[in-house]
């Protein structure tokens, strides 16, 4: 466990450490008793253009992603050069992270997303050009994948920070989890989009309306005008010390550092997606129940998001946080031992609905608690770290799995997310108590 952060920095952005924000942060001091309905956000302009080209370049991604994976293996049948290809979708997160949270507090926010889908719209575009002419090589895949993974992490932290001021502080709860269940249809919607067109109207036409998708996302963009607030306008300059600024404000957070301590823990050694095609052999339901098993924390997820959507904003966000992980861990055991297909897709769905939980709530804690100015930066840290966390639970539990096989792997991480859990609790009091 990290030590604890002192209990009163000396900054007026201080983090919460108890029940009730400090008295100098007016904007998480601030309590909002208005009833929000499911899809209130909507009825903001700006949240709509945001929310609407958020989910056609996500979409867009995902039809790439697909697109380019079934080229590489066409060109190549080589499983090596489609985790090359994978990897470099990660590497500039890697890389370049904490420098798009930078950005997005330099810069105006709009013109980053505008050269991310920009980027997005021209390396398709290019991939549909080389495809039609015949020239399309392995190496063209590989360069424009590293180039529109790119722009995607720069225009991450920019494209979160800019709901923030779309909409009311009452409706942010509400926003994030719109923008997360459009996320999360677009994952699961755009691979099945992507796998048609190729099978109906080849890989050009594939790349061709792929490339298409992004010009209503730009368009939507341009629309936008500037929301910061005006108390925020100040910009940092480039270099190291203010790209670490979120970083330093994330350890100076104990509630935020709580969260992603047991972020963490829940994930590095229950990255359950890794082990799936063991389980689908497992209980001998071959590619298409793979299928249903990949999908299934995707469909829970949605299903957590019309939960919040639902209730609206939950002020106990602590203790729903811990219920999510304790409910995540649960679900996880059950999948472990099911011996029954049903089952484990039950048990993969209520791991997707509680992940999902305790993730927007996360996230909304740390936009209503961050102060404007250094916005993108505290963001592109937790985009960094739960990404690269990702990454790193798919190895961790991949590699305990070769000791304990699938099934006690997930046992023994889950166990220790719960140990890691409730010594945080014991350590920051304020996961059961905090409210917002």
């Amino acid at each position: 466990m990290p030590p604890s952060p002192p209990v009163q920095p000396p900054r007026n952005d201080a983090p919460v450490t108890g029940s009730s924000a400090p008295q100098e942060n007016p904007s998480a001091q601030e309590t909002v008793s208005v009833s929000v309905r499911p899809w209130g956000s909507l009825r903001y302009a700006q949240y709509r253009l945001l929310t609407g080209s958020g989910l056609l370049g996500s979409m867009g991604m995902q039809m790439r992603e697909v697109v380019n994976f079934w080229v590489v293996f066409q060109l190549t049948s080589s499983a090596l050069h489609l985790g090359l290809l994978g990897a470099l979708r990660v590497l500039p997160l890697l890389v370049i992270g904490l420098l798009g949270g930078l950005l997005a507090d330099m810069v105006d926010r709009r013109k980053i997303l505008m050269v991310g889908y920009g980027t997005s719209l021209l390396t398709t575009g290019a991939l549909a050009v080389l495809f039609a002419t015949g020239n399309l090589e392995l190496w063209h895949v590989y360069a424009t994948t590293l180039v529109a993974s790119t722009a995607t992490v720069l225009d991450g932290p920019a494209r979160t920070a800019l709901i923030y001021g779309s909409v009311p502080r009452s409706h942010l709860t509400n926003a994030l989890t719109i923008a997360s269940s459009t996320h999360h249809s677009s994952v699961l919607i755009g691979p099945s989009v992507g796998g048609l067109l190729i099978s109906f109207s080849g890989i050009g036409a594939a790349y061709a309306v792929t490339a298409a998708i992004y010009l209503p996302a730009l368009a939507a963009v341009l629309m936008l005008s500037d929301a910061r607030p005006a108390e925020g306008r100040a910009r940092p300059r480039l270099g190291w010390s203010a790209m670490i600024e979120g970083i330093r404000w994330v350890w100076r957070t104990p509630v935020v550092l709580a969260f992603l301590t047991v972020d963490f823990s829940a994930i590095v050694f229950t990255s359950y997606k890794v082990l799936l095609p063991i389980y689908a052999d497992k209980l001998g339901v071959g590619v298409a129940g793979f299928g249903f098993l990949t999908s299934a924390p995707g469909v829970g997820f949605l299903i957590g998001s019309a939960f919040l959507l639902a209730v609206g904003d939950v002020r106990r966000k602590g203790l729903t946080v811990t219920i999510g992980i304790v409910g995540y861990v649960a679900a996880v055991f059950v999948f472990a031992v099911s011996p029954w297909f049903i089952m484990s897709l039950a048990a993969l769905a209520l791991a997707g609905g509680f992940d999902g939980v305790s993730a927007i709530i996360r996230r909304t804690t740390l936009q209503l608690l961050v102060p404007d100015d250094i916005r993108g930066r505290a963001t592109s840290v937790v985009q960094v770290f739960t990404r690269g966390t990702t990454s790193l639970g798919l190895m961790g539990t991949g590699g305990v799995a070769t000791v304990l096989g699938a099934g006690g792997a997930l046992l023994a991480g889950g166990v220790f997310a719960l140990v890691v859990l409730g010594a945080v609790t014991l350590r920051w009091r304020q996961m059961l108590t905090f409210r917002l």
